[in-house]
């Protein structure tokens, strides 16, 4: 027998699989820091890539930085410890500096969360506000795109005179990658832009791992404009969630800088098998059902039509939203869903909905998790496990015996490259 273990909240879950299943391990392609991840994020602010207006930064009188909620392992906290000294160096102190905690429509980050994100230490010293996309007291509106989305952001951000954000790139399954301007243009933004935006996700290139001509990518791009984004510092995680590449500057330049990085690492050749084994790659990626749903976008696209996809995912948050929760109770199948979907207006939160069950269309989906209550799972319409075993066991039999399995430790990061 053999083994296969992948994450799964801040620990793994693992199982035995006969010696004559052949296992293909879609791994991130091998890439360690040659230094710690400070020395790296102080290397790439003193090598700015594009052209940044450090006139406008001196003689700013405050200053906006945007960072990530708990549902993003940025690590914020060392971000921000060596970019407050660099912008000291150019005059700003830290009475003149704002912290946005963005989430988009996640729920505003909890003092427990920033707490978590920042440190006591920060929180003493800056300014940090939680943004909530459905405060309408808290946006500005600044107009609207050429593609129609109206632009609204946290009205802080909007105000400050330097704006700057931070964030990390990872494959994202119709933005291209994530991070660049979207963690002011989303993580900052009110719910008509967001909605607005995310509504592309049909559109002709909007796919995974796909910037140019990317329609969702060049809307937030365009929005990052309008709201005057300044700078990014931005980094790339390895599958030990170690900073491998940190690059800050221009918006757009320095993002396309990381995003081909990031693409050598986490473009996998792989061809289709019957069975696919995928962890969003544990906490916090796996925190509710609503971001583990990721993982099934590179999933979909390895696994055979008719076969199995394993969901590997502790949600402790159950679900993470309300209105996907709702959504899902509307119908009794997940042909249901989609076609429902494709009928009515765009919604945010409803939208995880199909994103969730257009993989069962292709093949089964069965999740692992010892948080997910029965009475949530038959919401959900899907099969669940408490522990990996038990599901392989139960699983495996229904195949013949020269089984493939494909294996994808760090799913929401990988970006398939089909081999026939």
């Amino acid at each position: 027998m053999k083994t296969i273990e992948v994450p799964y909240g801040h620990s793994f879950q693992s199982c035995l699989i006969p010696d004559g299943v052949e296992c293909v391990y879609g791994r991130l392609g091998k890439a360690e820091p040659d230094v710690d991840t400070g020395e790296q994020i102080n290397a790439a602010l003193m090598d700015l890539i594009g052209d940044i207006n450090l006139d406008k930064l001196r003689g700013a009188q405050s200053v906006a930085i945007a960072v990530s909620d708990m549902t993003r392992p940025v690590p914020t906290r060392l971000i921000l410890e060596k970019l407050l000294p660099w912008l000291a160096r150019r005059g700003i102190s830290e009475k003149q500096i704002t912290v946005l905690v963005g989430g988009g429509l996640h729920h505003p980050a909890t003092q427990e969360e920033i707490s978590y994100i920042l440190g006591e230490k920060l929180q003493k010293r800056l300014r940090i506000l939680a943004h909530d996309a459905d405060d309408k007291d808290s946006l500005t509106f600044l107009g609207t795109s050429s593609m129609g989305t109206p632009v609204y952001v946290n009205k802080y951000f909007a105000e400050a005179d330097y704006k700057i954000v931070t964030g990390m790139v990872d494959a994202h399954q119709f933005m291209g990658f994530t991070a660049g301007v979207k963690g002011a243009v989303i993580g900052l933004g009110g719910r008509p832009t967001i909605t607005g935006n995310h509504a592309r996700l049909f559109q002709p290139g909007a796919e995974l791992g796909h910037i140019e001509g990317n329609p969702a990518r060049m809307d937030l791009e365009e929005i990052g404009r309008i709201i005057g984004v300044d700078m990014i510092v931005n980094v790339v995680l390895n599958s030990k969630k170690k900073v491998v590449k940190a690059v800050a500057g221009h918006p757009v330049t320095a993002h396309r800088a990381a995003a081909e990085f990031a693409k050598k690492i986490m473009g996998v050749p792989m061809s289709p098998a019957d069975l696919v084994i995928a962890s969003p790659g544990g906490f916090p990626k796996d925190i509710n059902v609503y971001q583990a749903q990721k993982a099934l976008t590179p999933a979909s696209q390895l696994v055979k039509p008719g076969g199995t996809i394993i969901l590997v995912a502790q949600c402790p948050e159950g679900s993470g939203e309300k209105s996907f929760e709702k959504e899902m109770s509307l119908y009794n199948s997940p042909q249901d869903v989609v076609t429902a979907f494709k009928q009515k207006e765009f919604v945010i939160g409803p939208h995880k909905a199909y994103l969730w069950t257009r993989t069962f269309l292709k093949a089964e989906v069965v999740l692992i998790s010892d948080e997910i209550s029965p009475q949530l799972a038959k919401t959900l319409m899907v099969r669940v496990f408490k522990n990996l075993q038990d599901a392989v066991a139960e699983i495996i039999p229904h195949y013949p015996a020269n089984l493939k399995i494909n294996v994808l430790p760090n799913a929401n990061s990988i970006i398939p490259i089909i081999k026939e």
